[in-house]
């Protein structure tokens, strides 16, 4: 039996609701700006398909490329078509869904038109609502994949949960999460681990510190408590520093070996065989080795007095990559990334995040989420 899925589904990848100016409403749906070039793509692939399908029963071409053609024409051909054919269908159909949300102040309407062109209006009342709750939602983006941040209004009923704003960027969306949370004066609301997180009002710009001087902020960091695999910690006089041990491989990364094997393979066999300028080639060296050190990267992070300090290890070089102060915190939490699977450290002040251990273990991050918050609130 297929699960029911316990989130609302959204159209847009660029939506806002102004709760500033009232009353207000907005359209959750596909933009213009994906839907045009989308349709335009796959109809070239439709197009390039049918094209070069017509010149396949020539019987001189298919005779003259049949030395140098290792896959079926007549299968590529098909494989284009049915793609593009594929893109514009799925695109006309997202347009056709869509949601309204209509906010007055006091009150949420949304009146959502599914793609059989019925139209269902709910209307709930804003007090009834849980909170203002951000989350991390991963999709499909043409080939690739990507991340949606999604602030939206929680509430036990899932047809009433309604969009304040989403987007692919992650640029200010802590802070942008917060502003919606005091103009509608609701709870703010995160997830994590299965956990749900909930911050009143009146404590969302209060930094670990403060919050820990008030008692709502309590570290459950053991020293007793034996050192995780996958990590080093270095006490120095002036810091504590936690890196990788080594380098952790998974799936993603033979998967990339495999490429950058393909590439310097084509590379090479381009190099002694083609005309190309020699700037091309080194060039391509040069991505291929930047590729390269990606895969071999370390991070680090030193704890010093007043702040916390990211550097990013490679292997012949060390760089500081991000650091934020240890007054300004006011979050350090354990988040999962939709589109890997893989866990990581996020360490949040009003205007800056920082990102750890992207590939440790989930038990790891704990104990440095622990680590953490005790040295900045003690």
């Amino acid at each position: 039996m297929r699960a029911i899925s316990k989130t609302a589904h959204h159209y847009s990848h660029c939506f806002a609701l102004n709760v500033d100016k009232l009353p207000t409403k907005n359209s959750d749906r596909i933009a213009l700006r994906i839907l045009y070039p989308g349709l335009f793509f796959g109809i070239l692939l439709a197009a390039l398909g049918l094209f070069d399908l017509w010149f396949v029963f020539d019987s001189s071409m298919r005779e003259t490329s049949a030395d140098y053609i290792w896959i079926n024409p007549l299968f590529m051909d098909a494989v284009f078509i049915l793609l593009g054919c594929g893109i514009v269908f799925k695109l006309l159909a997202s347009y056709l869904c869509y949601r309204k949300i209509f906010f007055d102040g006091k009150s949420v309407t949304i009146v959502d038109r599914k793609l059989g062109g019925k139209k269902i209006t709910y209307k709930e009342n804003l007090k009834n609502y849980d909170g203002v709750e951000m989350r991390i939602e991963f999709f499909q983006f043409g080939i690739l994949n990507r991340n949606r941040y999604i602030i939206e209004l929680k509430n036990k009923n899932i047809h009433k949960i309604a969009p304040l704003y989403i987007s692919t960027s992650s640029k200010n969306i802590r802070q942008i999460w917060k502003n919606y949370a005091k103009a509608l004066n609701l709870p703010a609301i995160i997830s994590h681990n299965g956990e749900t997180k909930t911050i009143e009002v009146d404590d969302l710009d209060k930094s670990l510190k403060l919050l820990a001087k008030e008692g709502k902020v309590v570290s459950t960091y053991n020293a007793d408590n034996p050192l995780p695999e996958h990590i080093v910690l270095v006490r120095k006089r002036d810091k504590k520093v936690i890196k990788m041990m080594k380098i952790l491989w998974d799936g993603y990364n033979f998967i990339m070996m495999f490429f950058l094997a393909a590439f310097i393979a084509v590379w090479v066999f381009e190099m002694f065989c083609s005309a190309l300028s020699w700037w091309v080639f080194a060039l391509g060296a040069l991505v291929w080795a930047w590729a390269v050190a990606l895969l071999f990267r370390r991070d680090k992070i030193a704890v010093k007095k007043a702040k916390l300090v990211l550097v990013h290890k490679f292997p012949l070089l060390n760089f500081k990559n991000n650091e934020i102060f240890k007054d300004d915190i006011e979050a350090i939490e354990v988040e999962e990334n939709p589109a890997t699977g893989r866990h990581f450290l996020a360490i949040y002040s009003k205007n800056k995040s920082v990102v750890f251990g992207k590939k440790l273990p989930l038990n790891t991050l704990v104990w440095v989420q622990n680590f953490l918050i005790d040295n900045v609130i003690k």
